[in-house]
């Protein structure tokens, strides 16, 4: 019981950082309602269909790749990561409540979609499958970005990297659109980009198809979790230095 009020006080700690910036939330519902309203457009019923799952996996992914990585980050260079140690929190309940107090925008974009779902005739089964995978997606981008800005010592280059590595992991590779119009063999070799290869698991699930074999998907994220987890773990350290 004492482990859950310390999870519930560092959420709560890092709640109080979004209810101040709302904005933040708007933001998010703002963006995921024109992704989906710019894929209807263009692509059809059928296509956001398809980008309504991925794009619910893409989003826990740059939750744990941005904003817990940030946060965390940040933490580590300020005093508050000398305060928290020495407090009864545990590395584990701090992650977990700093995931839970800074859930706020991811979860207003996503629950917009959900609510969006049935008017736009995405099957519930599909959003099930999607909110599944987001968590592998969040974990591995957290750690894949903690591995990274753990080493940093200026807090100024931790977005710096955290906000082009975004881009780079799920705007440029084919993820929120097709990996077809990319010429094999790249399109293949495109499945060691974590966020490509959790897009086509993702397609597979929900809607049946999937333009790269889902074997190697699986085996790719299975190696990247693996590669991240121990990356980080390396370099984070729960004491006093």
């Amino acid at each position: 019981m004492k482990a859950l009020w310390r999870v519930l006080g560092v959420a709560l700690y890092n709640f109080i950082i979004f209810r101040r910036q709302w904005m933040w939330m708007a933001q998010n519902i703002m963006f995921s309602v024109s992704t989906v309203l710019l894929v209807l457009g263009w692509g059809g019923s059928q296509a956001v269909k398809t980008l309504v799952p991925v794009y619910i996996v893409a989003s826990g992914w740059i939750f744990g790749l941005n904003i817990v990585g940030q946060i965390v980050g940040y933490d580590r260079i300020s005093r508050e990561w000398e305060r928290l140690i020495t407090s009864p929190l545990n590395l584990v309940e701090y992650l977990i409540g700093l995931t839970l107090g800074s859930s706020p925008p991811l979860l207003s974009g996503i629950v917009v979609i959900i609510a969006l779902a049935p008017i736009l005739s995405v099957n519930m089964a599909s959003i099930a499958v999607a909110l599944l995978l987001s968590l592998v997606a969040m974990v591995i981008g957290a750690f894949l970005v903690l591995a990274i800005v753990l080493r940093i010592r200026n807090p100024m280059n931790i977005s710096a990297i955290t906000n082009p590595l975004v881009a780079l992991t799920t705007f440029l590779p084919p993820v929120l659109y097709p990996p077809t119009i990319v010429p094999e063999p790249l399109r293949t070799a495109l499945v060691a980009i974590p966020t490509v290869a959790l897009a086509e698991i993702t397609k597979l699930l929900a809607v049946g198809f999937s333009a790269i074999p889902v074997e190697l998907c699986i085996v790719s994220i299975a190696i990247w979790l693996v590669v991240t987890v121990i990356a980080t773990l390396n370099v984070l350290r729960w004491g006093l230095e």
